[in-house]
């Protein structure tokens, strides 16, 4: 299909003709784990395999020196809170575009989120916008690699050790994902992942942080476990700080286990896909395509554009698409973070005063995040995904976007 085919020319049919393609996600190699993980004899993570493997192999993956495993991705940031010991009154900046799971642990360990503004076209955090909002009371910074994409690491880093601010990376979204040639999660102090079911691995709930500091891994391990120390082989019940009971399963860590062997593959075949809609999306009228991060090799979670609203709005392209067999949403998760009823209305407690209460938080916070929210579309993405998904989803796209531009061409 040429950018020039005429709408003319194109059928009167909708574009997709067959439903997306799905990879099967669980299988042989997940259930020989299982196996394994039972015939032990236990499924507590300190007495048996499997965890302690997962830990290795995907530290090993990643290049990092240690791994935890845990119950979630937003377990995976609250232990790396829990470990920097973040406390009342301590301020953590992280995105307004993310996940309530990066921004959780921040209010239950008392201190208080501060959202900094992203980067209209790469959709990652500004570093310039996350210096303006250190203070004196900044204990770290969440950097969430939204859809897979990395933040401009190098700049966030520099920011971080200029002011001697630790860097806690959320990868959650960014499975696979490098930055000049290394792993996400490895730039920073920690680095937090999930393994839910919706992520580009799972074993249906869990999480992993990883680090390269020996102490900080000491206190990630403790953290995750009530803050028992069990390097002993037995219990020692006198914990030092608050940890918390987030120890993963054998039977979590075995599928995990078996998920990391298909990682490579699973982000190879979404690259490809994705950059290929990318190639032939070029020039679709209206319609502004997701900018890479530069020096970044993506994963792909999902596929976000956003549309220029002089030729048409969000809601209208999405209906369009539906009309076409292209299922997207528009707007991702609606609102900026900072706008839910748990920040404006300072509903997070029942009663008591709360560090965050002090702070206002409304819209206009930051005016980038929102413009972002009010003209995006998401296009989920999923390795199974073939050509003829591929040669759809852009006859789709192409022609509701001509069609809403008035150009009258593909």
């Amino acid at each position: 299909m040429s950018n020039g085919e005429t709408t003319g020319s194109a059928s009167n049919a909708r574009a997709k003709t067959t439903p997306y393609g799905r990879a099967q996600r669980y299988g042989d190699e997940e259930l020989k784990e299982l196996k394994e993980a039972l015939e032990q004899g236990t499924l507590f993570y300190a007495q048996g395999a499997k965890v302690r493997r997962l830990e290795e192999t995907y530290a090993g993956m990643v290049g990092a020196r240690y791994g935890v495993a845990c119950t979630s991705g937003t377990a995976a940031i609250h232990t790396a809170l829990i470990a920097l010991g973040i406390s009342p009154g301590d301020e953590v900046i992280t995105s307004p575009i993310t996940d309530m799971g990066s921004v959780i642990p921040i209010l239950y360990q008392g201190a208080v989120p501060v959202f900094a503004d992203l980067d209209a076209r790469t959709y990652t955090m500004d570093p310039r916008s996350v210096e303006a909002a250190i203070t004196p009371n900044t204990r770290a910074v969440v950097a969430v690699h939204l859809a897979g994409n990395a933040c401009d690491l190098e700049a966030l880093s520099a920011v971080c050790r200029k002011h001697g601010v630790p860097l806690v990376e959320d990868c959650a979204q960014a499975f696979g994902c490098t930055y000049r040639g290394r792993a996400v999660g490895t730039w920073g102090d920690i680095g937090c992942y999930s393994f839910n079911e919706f992520k580009h691995i799972s074993c249906g709930d869990g999480g992993i942080v990883v680090t390269d500091d020996e102490e900080m891994a000491t206190r990630l391990r403790l953290a995750t476990d009530k803050c028992y120390d069990r390097r002993s082989g037995v219990a020692q019940r006198n914990p030092r700080f608050l940890g918390n009971n987030y120890r993963m399963t054998e039977l979590q860590g075995a599928v995990a286990l078996a998920q990391c062997r298909k990682l490579a593959s699973i982000v190879e075949r979404r690259r490809r896909w994705c950059a290929e809609l990318s190639r032939r999306l070029e020039g679709a009228p209206g319609l502004l395509l997701p900018v890479i991060t530069p020096g970044c090799d993506p994963s792909w979670w999902f596929y976000m554009m956003r549309v220029d609203e002089q030729v048409y709005d969000a809601d209208t392209l999405a209906q369009a698409l539906g009309q076409e067999g292209v299922p997207v949403g528009a707007h991702y998760i609606g609102t900026p973070v900072y706008t839910y009823p748990i920040f404006t209305e300072g509903s997070a407690f029942t009663r008591g005063h709360h560090a965050y209460l002090d702070r206002e938080y409304r819209a206009g916070m930051c005016p980038v995040a929102e413009d972002i929210l009010r003209t995006c579309v998401i296009l989920h993405i999923n390795e199974g995904y073939t050509e003829q998904d591929l040669d759809e989803t852009v006859l789709g796209i192409r022609r509701s976007a001509a069609k809403l531009a008035g150009t009258g061409t593909l």
